[in-house]
């Protein structure tokens, strides 16, 4: 890419005399890859576009970036160029383009930025219920390891691992009613243990 840098000030005044048979030439040095025609370009617009740009946008460094962003892209699209186009028409109608993309990226922006401050924060759960759920998730690993063997074996395939009770049954060696029962005594029990909390623990499902 073609880096175009910034002129500096009392560079390229707006009242450069031009003429059509002047525009024709440049179009034709630009089209042919001429780097110099792009330099009387910068020269010669530089400062009347970063003046509309500045207009539009209300933004100096904005304006002179996206003049910039257009002369870039006039050069690497200059085969498109045709030796009967104004460079100053080219020129004008690429930086308004992009002012115009820039005022939709904006529009989209200021949106979201609304849609985000109408949504409540979400509250922060208070120490309290942290505590409570640490305390649950403690009490609930005690109540399981305290459960008989296999019933915790089927509990924990089928609840924490979720396997099905047919897949509980083929991996224990069991049969999905013995798993049902299993599981149904387990939640009773787990239940109970866990009476002083909420009551996180889903019902028996049925078998299938």
């Amino acid at each position: 890419m073609l880096h175009v840098g910034r002129l500096p000030a009392g560079t390229g005044e707006a009242g450069s005399s031009t003429s059509m048979d002047d525009e024709a030439a440049l179009a034709a040095r630009l089209g042919a890859g001429d780097s110099e025609a792009l330099s009387l370009l910068l020269a010669r617009y530089w400062r009347p576009m970063v003046s509309f740009a500045a207009g539009r946008l209300g933004n100096q460094d904005a304006a002179e970036d996206l003049v910039q962003e257009a002369f870039v892209r006039v050069w690497e699209h200059r085969e498109q160029l045709r030796a009967d186009t104004s460079p100053r028409a080219y020129l004008y109608r690429v930086l308004r383009n992009l002012i115009t993309d820039d005022h939709r990226r904006q529009r989209l922006r200021d949106r979201w930025a609304e849609t985000r401050r109408r949504q409540p924060e979400p509250e922060a759960p208070s120490p309290a219920l942290l505590l409570e759920a640490d305390q649950l998730a403690v009490a609930a690993k005690r109540a399981i390891a305290a459960l008989p063997e296999r019933r915790r074996e089927v509990f924990v395939l089928a609840h924490l691992h979720g396997l099905s009770y047919k897949e509980v049954a083929t991996a224990l060696g069991i049969t999905r009613r013995t798993v049902a029962n299993h599981m149904s005594l387990a939640l009773k029990e787990l239940r109970g243990d866990l009476a002083g909390f909420l009551d996180l623990m889903p019902k028996a499902r049925a078998v299938g």
